[in-house]
């Protein structure tokens, strides 16, 4: 409980610094380093040995082949400049953590569905969000700007891997 009181007092400090400075709009491409490759974490990937077509689900080679694929595109390379930039973005929620009617935590994705259905985006496309308090959660399929203070944090879920830990100071319906 201490440890969580402390980790939202930083998170306010940061978020109160954040929002004194500029904002800088971004977009999703922006977040992928100059020079980048997807070719890059395709070679990271270990190849079938037989078709994929023949592989069950449940299969231990399938399940193997999946989990190079996520570690390969949990390991996508982040823009380091953004690191402790006041920043907007739209995007879509993914919740991970909530309590009645608000979303306390959630990843920010660049599409619908991202996420849900697998396998999720390169971790240089998923932005973990920590908000203040909550806000009120909205529909799946509605996007949200999201403004703070981005971080080149790395923040592993079930979900997905994200580059990317943005403080909100506000989540705001996208129109």
């Amino acid at each position: 409980m201490k440890l969580r009181l402390a980790l939202m007092g930083l998170m306010l400090i940061s978020t109160a610094w954040a929002e004194s400075r500029p904002v800088q709009e971004l977009r999703w491409g922006e977040l992928i380093p100059s020079g980048f490759s997807y070719g890059d974490l395709a070679a990271k990937i270990e190849q079938p040995a037989t078709p994929l077509s023949s592989l069950a689900d449940d299969d231990p080679e399938a399940q193997r082949l999946y989990q190079s694929m996520r570690n390969a595109l949990a390991d996508a390379p982040v823009v380091e400049a953004y690191d402790g930039l006041s920043v907007k973005i739209a995007g879509f929620v993914v919740p991970l953590e909530q309590d009645e009617d608000r979303v306390l935590s959630f990843l920010l994705v660049p599409y619908f569905g991202a996420c849900i259905h697998t396998p999720p985006p390169p971790a240089n496309q998923i932005i973990h969000v920590q908000t203040q308090g909550g806000f009120p959660t909205p529909g799946l399929d509605e996007p949200v700007y999201v403004t703070g203070l981005m971080r080149t944090q790395k923040h592993d879920s079930e979900l997905g891997s994200a580059g990317y830990t943005l403080y909100a100071g506000s989540v705001e319906p996208y129109l």
